[in-house]
């Protein structure tokens, strides 16, 4: 690998060096006396150099290295259809996590040859780690660019790309001195792979120069690759084929607070209605809540096999079966718009069914798409939700249709994760 000096004012990399750098890690280390998310990325990169090492030594070392790197698990899981492909084709895959979250939940990760954090963005960790790590290109999932590791990685020779990358819109209302750093971090990559032809725009008149390329959104191919693998394996713990579902997916109390009361009317219909609930933060307390608001419910833990539905609330208390359990709605209903903003509106609408949501939509293009298609409904009252759950439940042509429109916004979007394959592989070639 050839390499490649990197040339930036030093004044910007000796004040985010000492001095953010410094700040961040001294933050690390007081907020992790009171936080737990904290506290486990802290004490879970002790010992990080002499883990990476031993991980590394047992790779083929004939293999080309392709180090992804993602902040936490949403990144990670809009990088698995690219590193699966990649895997099939014989590299070696590296996998750097800045967030606890991320890391631990991807541990065992097969197609991963290593697993690890990345250590905080300090010159000299930075010039270890990418020293140990030796990838032949290294692949940013969507916005987690730190300077130093870029900067090292350069160095040593390793193309850098940016995939699946939205231009953080805050950048635009920070002071002239942030907007110049974000200038330098964002012109550091070789190759920027924008999700739309309007991302590409944005990136294109901030940096000045044409650096960026679409290729569209993986996670399309990632809920879509999801969705094959629910239908060839997911077995929900009871029958609920013939019956009226809706699957109500990252709630909050917010949500519950508008949405409830219509709920408990449609389940006093004459019908055979069922809700399952998945919180997005399903803790006993949070469960308890729920269960407060709708007695007729069950835990989904507590249900077995051939067990008759008595219950017609089921509350699932399980993590990481909220994409396999929209498979077996009629609707959807995706929580957070009553809040901060309204989560993943692609997982319901890959298994085509009509979605539900919130008012606060505006931070998620594809609810903004399917809102307009007629694929997605959001409600603000009470009243308008008892309106469009009606109107879903009761007119299947509707329903269906909805549906239809949902399904065929997704599969029109496949193909980014074999773009971003492309053009790792010539860039491994380049090298």
């Amino acid at each position: 690998m050839v390499s490649k000096e990197v040339k930036l004012p030093i004044a910007f990399r000796l004040l985010y060096s000492y001095l953010f750098i410094g700040l961040l890690r001294f933050s690390f280390q007081v907020l992790s006396l009171f936080d737990s998310k904290v506290s486990r990325g802290v004490r879970g990169r002790r010992g990080l150099f002499k883990m990476l090492k031993d991980n590394l030594s047992k790779i083929d070392q004939t293999k080309k290295r392709i180090w992804f790197h993602a902040s936490s698990l949403g990144e990670f899981e809009q990088a698995k259809p690219v590193i699966e492909l990649l895997k099939a084709k014989g590299y070696a895959i590296i996998v750097s996590f800045f967030s606890p979250s991320g890391y631990e939940y991807s541990l065992n990760y097969k197609y991963a040859d290593v697993i690890t954090y990345l250590p905080l963005d300090s010159p000299g960790l930075a010039e270890q780690f990418v020293a140990l790590v030796n990838a032949n290109v290294l692949v940013v999932m969507r916005y987690d660019l730190w300077m130093n590791h870029i900067i090292e990685a350069k160095k040593k020779g390793t193309r850098v790309i940016l995939a699946d990358a939205t231009f953080p819109t805050k950048v635009l209302r920070q002071p002239n001195i942030l907007k110049k750093f974000y200038r330098i971090l964002y012109s550091l990559p070789d190759l920027i792979i924008a999700t739309s032809s309007d991302q590409k725009k944005i990136f294109d008149h901030f940096l000045g120069k044409e650096t960026t390329v679409v290729g569209g959104d993986t996670r399309f191919d990632r809920v879509f690759n999801r969705s094959l693998a629910a239908a060839k394996d997911f077995v929900f713990p009871i029958e609920l084929k013939d019956k009226k579902v809706i699957v109500l997916g990252s709630t909050w109390r917010e949500d519950f607070e508008v949405i409830a009361p219509a709920l408990k009317k449609l389940l006093g219909k004459d019908w055979d209605l069922h809700l399952v609930i998945v919180p997005h933060e399903p803790t006993t307390r949070e469960i308890d809540w729920i269960r407060g608001k709708f007695l007729n419910s069950v835990v989904f833990s507590e249900l077995k096999d051939g067990l008759a539905v008595v219950k017609r609330v089921i509350i699932v208390d399980t993590v990481g079966i909220l994409s396999k359990i929209y498979s077996i709605g009629n609707v959807a209903y995706v929580g957070g718009g009553f809040g901060g903003g309204v989560h993943s509106v692609l997982e319901p609408a890959v298994y085509g069914i009509p979605i539900v949501t919130g008012p606060r939509i505006e931070r998620s293009n594809e609810a903004i798409e399917l809102q307009r298609s007629g694929a997605l409904f959001y409600v603000n009252s009470t009243s308008s939700a008892y309106r469009i759950f009606l109107k879903l439940l009761s007119d299947e042509i509707f329903q269906k249709n909805a549906g239809k429109v949902a399904k065929e916004f997704v599969t029109s979007h496949l193909g980014a994760s074999e773009f971003v394959v492309a053009q790792v592989e010539r860039h491994v070639l380049s090298n």
